[in-house]
């Protein structure tokens, strides 16, 4: 396919900021390329290939448009190869010079091999349970409330946790909004009603927060094998925990405790996502 016939995949919007006529035609023209190719769809829906989607997620037709409306083509997609168009300039194998018989010489080919795309969930192998845990929540982020709803489950979940930390709001107060937000909603909606199965969503990401006791005088922290399970500081003598004097609870309190956020799951994130891989070099 000659670069200069789809030339209107990157001419998108006037001088107005409105849509071109031929763009919304040539978007009807991929959306029934792409139809035409069931080898190459996940059920009823096909790859998105606008910008942000990059062909790595499977989407209904309406949803595809609408993304490629505003979004527009990802770089440089003038062969829909994901979609089941073939390369014929590229699949032209390269004949190299005559080899005695019997060598194990190929006939180099730049076609790409379906494998190379790690990060797509039509892999034949199956992800990790780590990575499966990432799948969980990009599928609970597209899931939406409701039918017809503009926010998503994980959308709704963090501006709520986001609420409750700002205004130091009690986990029975959590409870209470949200049982009455998923009342006020159509019964068909997937609000989580409770702060447990709210936690239990965000954990799912696999970004853990390591909680570790520290000296009252900021002298050493009560980490690692030697002093994990020391009761006062080996410096000063000073105590860990504070004394509870006529307290039923039984659960030590200490006097200062800091929040460690392991870097190497976030750089795995990050390394991931095929929109912030590129910014990591």
């Amino acid at each position: 396919m000659n670069n200069l016939e789809r030339s209107w995949m990157y001419e998108r919007l006037d001088g107005r900021g409105a849509l071109y006529s031929r763009f919304v035609i040539g978007v009807d023209e991929f959306i029934q390329f792409a139809c035409s190719q069931p080898n190459r769809m996940g059920g009823d829906k096909v790859r998105c290939p606008c910008a942000k989607c990059q062909n790595y997620k499977f989407m209904d037709v309406e949803t595809v448009k609408c993304h490629l409306y505003q979004s527009g083509f990802i770089e440089n997609y003038f062969i829909w190869k994901h979609q089941g168009e073939r390369d014929d300039i590229s699949e032209t194998s390269y004949v190299g010079p005559n080899f005695s018989q019997g060598s194990n010489w190929q006939p180099y080919s730049n076609s790409e091999p379906e494998s190379s795309h790690l990060f797509q969930h039509s892999m034949e192998e199956d992800p990790n349970p780590v990575s499966k845990k990432f799948y969980d929540l990009l599928d609970a982020a597209d899931a939406k409330l409701y039918p017809g709803s503009s926010l998503s489950q994980l959308a709704v979940v963090s501006r709520m946790l986001n609420i409750k930390m700002e205004n130091s709001m009690s986990q029975r107060g959590y409870n209470q909004m949200m049982q009455f937000l998923k009342e006020s909603l159509p019964e068909d909606n997937i609000v989580l009603d409770n702060y447990y199965q709210t936690k239990k969503l965000v954990r799912s990401l696999g970004l853990l927060v390591e909680k570790i006791d520290c000296c009252e005088s900021g002298c050493m922290l009560y980490w690692g094998d030697d002093d994990e399970n020391l009761t006062s500081c080996k410096f000063y003598s000073k105590p860990r925990y504070k004394c509870c004097v006529g307290s039923r609870k039984r659960k030590l309190v200490p006097y200062k405790r800091m929040y460690y956020f392991p870097l190497i799951p976030r750089l795995q994130r990050l390394y991931a996502s095929h929109a912030t891989a590129a910014n990591m070099r």
